[in-house]
């Protein structure tokens, strides 16, 4: 009887994590892989895109927002700018462009934005932010409240790549 309890409670437990999370799928181009999050049920969904560029808005009633981007900004540019110049300029760098001036000079002279960047803070009205770069598309959330913020953690670490 006591392992049935233990089996119940961790069944529950599981459905639970999930029951706040909608499976979203995102594939800005044939050229890329499909991309797979678990987001925070209740968004509304607004789709940004310019030729091959393509950007994904699950935003809720609180003004917060996840997004999942190709863009080369991300809606927390302004936050990440807000950082220094440095660091914008690092996390908004063009990769080949630097390849190429280091591969010209014959050494790294710039070093090279590495293929996953985690950047995130506090914005002006005590809102979460975060900004992940993996591969060739960014992730992240912005304008949420302290009591949103570890369910949105939860929901940019479901990332999936198939």
């Amino acid at each position: 009887m006591k392992n049935i309890t233990i089996l119940l409670t961790i069944l529950m437990a599981s459905c639970s994590i999930n029951k706040d999370l909608a499976i979203i799928k995102f594939k800005p181009t044939e050229t890329y892989p499909k991309y797979t999050l678990d987001v925070p049920k209740g968004f509304e969904l607004k789709i940004l895109s310019v030729t091959v560029e393509k950007e994904h808005q699950y935003t809720y009633g609180d003004s917060s927002m996840i997004y999942l981007t190709n863009f080369d900004n991300t809606p927390n540019y302004e936050n990440i700018k807000s950082m220094g110049d440095s660091i914008a300029n690092f996390r908004f760098q063009n990769e080949e462009m630097t390849k190429e001036i280091n591969q010209t000079l014959g050494r790294e002279v710039v070093k090279v934005l590495p293929d996953t960047f985690e950047l995130s803070g506090i914005d002006n009205n005590s809102l979460y932010w975060k900004d992940i770069k993996v591969g060739k598309i960014s992730i992240g959330y912005q304008k949420v409240p302290k009591e949103k913020k570890e369910l949105f953690d939860k929901s940019l670490k479901t990332l999936r790549i198939k």
